[in-house]
């Protein structure tokens, strides 16, 4: 009798569950329904949880770190085709790994995920998807992790975070600094090319080369201040002028 009390209360709660699903919007209902399956199986026994511990081995001189941001971030991420929310994050660009905070531990403890069961991931409002896409005529495009930005309908812009790495040898030991250097592409139509300058955006829309020109001109300090925050202005502007004319 007892058994069949607790069926009976399983299939209710489940159903239950079901109708809340059918019911409310896909985006808030997915978040709760896989908080509430991580909290109920217990989320250290969680398939994400597994990979290789993580290691800084690098000595740094002052602020220098290799990550995109030096401390874990509350984020999501889409691994081996199951969504995880409210998960400790932490991107290092340097090495090109994501590394996860597992749940209830210290921030000292940090798991490297595996690059190739990472769908796409999101930290600070910045959104990654993995890609493996190679290009002949796109060398630069390597496999691995791209900030996104769906610019418009065929028009996506990627920046590939990276940091170069040099080494110092003070008397106390051998130290290293890492410089950002980040590389941009653009997504028209399913046909991508490398930006490496104003002259490479010109040539994909020669139609905005007066307002291109004029966008760097009135931008020059937020160009050197923040390159990717300029880059992302730039491409919004540029779609936004396109569909002026289209008009």
């Amino acid at each position: 009798m007892k058994n069949y009390q607790k069926k009976s209360v399983f299939l209710i709660l489940f159903g239950l569950l079901l109708n809340i699903h059918i019911i409310h919007s896909q985006t808030n209902n997915d978040v709760n329904i896989y908080n509430w399956f991580d909290k109920t199986v217990g989320k250290d026994n969680l398939d994400l949880n597994n990979g290789t511990p993580h290691i800084n081995p690098y000595r740094t001189i002052g602020d220098s770190h290799l990550y995109l941001i030096n401390k874990y971030e509350i984020g999501k991420i889409n691994y081996e085709g199951q969504k995880y929310y409210e998960v400790k994050l932490k991107y290092d660009i340097y090495r090109d790994i994501l590394v996860l905070n597992p749940y209830g531990e210290s921030e000292n403890i940090g798991i490297n995920l595996i690059q190739n069961k990472v769908e796409s991931f999101t930290v600070q409002d910045k959104n990654f998807v993995k890609i493996d896409k190679k290009i002949e005529t796109v060398p630069e495009l390597t496999s691995g992790y791209y900030e996104e930005s769906k610019i418009a309908p065929g028009f996506t812009f990627y920046i590939k975070h990276h940091k170069d790495l040099q080494k110092t040898v003070l008397e106390n030991g051998v130290f290293y600094t890492f410089k950002e250097s980040n590389s941009f592409f653009i997504d028209l139509k399913n046909n991508i090319s490398v930006i490496k300058g104003k002259n490479d955006i010109i040539k994909l829309f020669p139609e905005q080369k007066k307002q291109i020109n004029g966008f760097y001109l009135m931008n020059r300090e937020l160009q050197k201040s923040d390159l990717n925050q300029f880059m992302k202005n730039l491409m919004k502007y540029i779609s936004n002028s396109l569909s002026i004319q289209t008009k």
